[in-house]
């Protein structure tokens, strides 16, 4: 099939280059079966004022779109890329810090679709190297490929890109496809002005801290400040308002003034894990919710071969009566307990039966956007029968609660949706749908003036936004201005921002700020902040986790205080902070034998467990990399000099000593950062390819620091 471009002139003729380009990719056999449907989403792009150039192919892998898009990106003005039809999936390993929380053995497991992340960033950053694998033999969409030592090891897209690809797999698609470019193609002649949203937050996601969830509420209000005024609307769901959420969530979905969604919760791929088992009041209730538990737990371990003993932990453990086990497997009450859990969440089956109406969706949740499995759930809502134009959704597991709506105010500045999704640098994040999709422009505010401009706004979400640019246009020289707004601006919006960008500098400055920003009004800054802390892994943050673990009232954060705490106890210059606090506590004992007891606890774990256990050459080298990948979530200081040595020590295993250098390439904002990279170049010329190529890796995350400052 040959290949076909609308416009083939703009390649030719200058005044076309002042206008952006989008490049649209659609198979052969799509392009065949629905013409008519693609060329009027074509042409609504042109509308729009877009040049448009179409490539329609027998696409044999993904090298050959990667081609095209870098000679349009070297001819005009590339915006975005949309991909209609089966265009080939990359499927991307050994890059799990380009994610936000995908941490998988990558050796334990032989189904690759479970130890790699889909992610169209193959397209959309085209910086990034790939070394191919292979392709899948049961599904010919899906190619393998390494995040190469040659490659940048961060994500910086350079544009933006979104999928029209729908949650069935039989010739049906065709039409589902079809209709959606034919009703998205009239829904962007009448822009809709952004004043409904709602948003909804799941059971755990918040870790049922309602300061975070009142936090989340107040940072919406100075990015949508309309919507809190007559004439809009915004409505905040959370969990445990009603038992029968699911019933109020498909209801709220089907709202036909509703312009956007947000869901921040649990999700799988077919589903949105809404609400938890419902409280129980009575003893009667507790005993049959904890039956219900158990059930549960059997009927998964005889799925995985380990019944006996799973009934064995149950009985031994929590002394619970043999008979709370009779009828596990009985039809009747499996069917019951499908029916109970059913009531609690959203699936792909209940979408399929309503119009949702929100044009935008956003689903902060981890697999709604696994989309090259059949009924994935943000693909039923895109291409069902209702209004929605755009999903955002994750192709694998995301961490939660870490400023997920950073930048969403864009979207009510008329913004498209691809250009706020430029700022999210992880392999998971995935435009579902088209990524042009605008509401409608303000008539008086300009996201095109300068940052300088912009910073002097009354509206904090263009404040915010003009930090983000300045800080991307400045670098190291907008340090000193960085500073000033944190302490200076009303938004915390703008002050995670500029704590943000600091962070990306990684400078003294930036680690004295955070003994402020621990006691920022906005909670989220001090969970970031108290995160930050122990990541850097410093002793002179003692003092301030402490404050925070006794007196902060939000339960997440004095969470977050101890986890990080524990990190920096083992410190070899930690006594004297020790001797002031006991100084200072001697009044509460049981608060100087807690410390005591957390610091014994952190010292054994990471010097007897993780440690000796790096260390023991009598293990297998799994159970050896098991133990030392844990410093990879928990930064401690004290690890890097074993990691080091192991790693430096030709004689050891060298799957071990690879594990120990990709280990300490997550102490990218630990302060000797330089001295670990500087440690390991030797490396580089190392005999075995294997550890010369992670060595290379390692050294490039070290210097360029994290993919992404809030989940280092």
């Amino acid at each position: 099939m040959k290949r076909i471009f609308l416009f083939v002139c703009f390649l030719l003729v200058a005044p076309l280059l002042a206008k952006p380009l989008i490049s649209v990719f659609t198979d052969d056999k799509t392009y065949l079966k629905i013409p008519a449907a693609i060329d009027a989403y074509c042409s609504s792009l042109e509308d729009a004022g877009y040049v448009v150039s179409l490539h329609a192919e027998n696409w044999k892998n993904p090298e050959m779109l990667r081609t095209v898009l870098k000679e349009n990106a070297k001819n005009a003005t590339l915006e975005g890329a949309v991909f209609i039809g089966d265009i080939p999936i990359p499927m991307i390993r050994d890059a799990q810090h380009l994610t936000s929380a995908f941490k998988i053995d990558q050796e334990r497991f032989s189904d690759m679709t479970r130890i790699t992340v889909p992610s169209d960033r193959y397209y959309d950053d085209l910086d990034l190297v790939f070394d191919f694998i292979a392709q899948d033999e049961e599904n010919p969409l899906l190619f393998y490929y390494s995040l190469s030592e040659r490659s940048p090891q961060y994500i910086q897209k350079d544009f933006y890109s979104g999928r029209i690809f729908p949650p069935v797999h039989d010739d049906s698609k065709y039409d589902m496809i079809a209709r959606y470019l034919t009703r998205v193609a009239e829904q962007k002649k009448h822009p809709e002005v952004l004043d409904t949203v709602m948003t909804f937050t799941g059971h755990g996601y918040h870790s049922e801290a309602l300061n975070a969830w009142e936090n989340h509420t107040l940072m919406l209000k100075e990015q949508f400040p309309a919507l809190f005024l007559p004439g809009g609307q915004i409505r905040n769901f959370y969990h445990a308002m009603s038992t029968d959420m699911k019933a109020i969530m498909l209801d709220e979905m089907q709202n036909s003034g509703l312009d956007m969604a947000i869901f921040h919760a649990h999700g799988g791929t077919e589903a949105q894990y809404l609400i938890g088992y419902p409280r129980a009041r009575t003893a009667t209730q507790n005993i049959e919710e904890v039956k219900r538990f158990v059930r549960s737990k059997l009927r998964t371990a005889e799925r995985r071969g380990s019944y006996e003993e799973t009934k064995a932990y149950y009985l031994n453990n929590y002394d619970i009566p043999e008979h709370w086990f009779d009828n596990t497997f009985d039809k009747d009450v499996v069917l019951e307990d499908s029916l109970y859990a059913a009531r609690l969440d959203i699936f792909s089956s209940d979408v399929q039966g309503i119009s949702p109406q929100p044009e935008v969706i956003f689903f902060d949740q981890c697999f709604n956007g696994q989309f090259f499995k059949e009924n994935y759930i943000s693909g039923t809502y895109v291409f069902g029968e209702g209004n929605t134009v755009t999903g955002i959704a994750n192709s694998v597991n995301v961490r939660q609660d870490i400023w997920a709506n950073e930048l969403l105010e864009l979207l009510r500045f008329g913004a498209p949706v691809g250009t706020w999704h430029l700022s999210r640098n992880y392999l998971e994040s995935h435009i579902i749908g088209d990524p042009t999709f605008h509401f409608a422009k303000p008539a008086r505010s300009s996201l095109n003036r300068t940052y300088r401009r912009l910073l002097r706004s009354d509206d904090p979400g263009l404040r915010n936004y003009a930090v983000y640019q300045m800080a991307k246009d400045r670098g190291l020289q907008a340090e000193a201005d960085l500073i000033r707004i944190y302490h200076t601006d009303l938004s915390a919006n703008v002050r995670l921002q500029a704590l943000k960008s600091l962070a990306q500098l990684r400078t003294p400055a930036f680690r004295e700020i955070l003994k402020v920003s621990v006691n920022d009004p906005s909670e989220l800054i001090r969970r970031v902040s108290v995160n930050w802390m122990g990541k850097i892994g410093e002793t002179m943050y003692f003092p301030y986790l402490i404050d925070c673990m006794y007196n902060d009232i939000s339960d997440r954060v004095t969470f977050s205080a101890k986890t990080e705490l524990d990190l920096i106890l083992p410190n070899k210059d930690i006594d004297a902070y020790l001797d002031a606090f006991k100084e200072t506590m001697k009044d509460r004992p049981e608060r100087i034998a807690e410390i005591e007891r957390r610091k014994d606890r952190s010292v054994n774990w990471l010097y007897e467990d993780i440690i000796t256990g790096m260390k023991d050459r009598s293990q297998t080298a799994a159970r050896r990399i098991s133990k030392l990948r844990t410093l990879r979530n928990y930064n401690f200081s004290e690890g890097i000099p074993a990691l080091l040595e192991t790693a430096l020590d030709d004689t050891e295993d060298p799957l071990v000593r690879i594990a120990c250098i990709e280990s300490l390439g997550w102490f990218v904002m630990n302060p000797a950062y330089e001295e670990i990279a500087a440690a390991l170049r030797p490396l580089e010329q190392d005999p075995l390819e294997d550890v010369r190529a992670q060595a290379v890796k390692s050294i490039k995350r070290l210097e360029a620091g994290p993919n992404h400052v809030i989940t280092p």
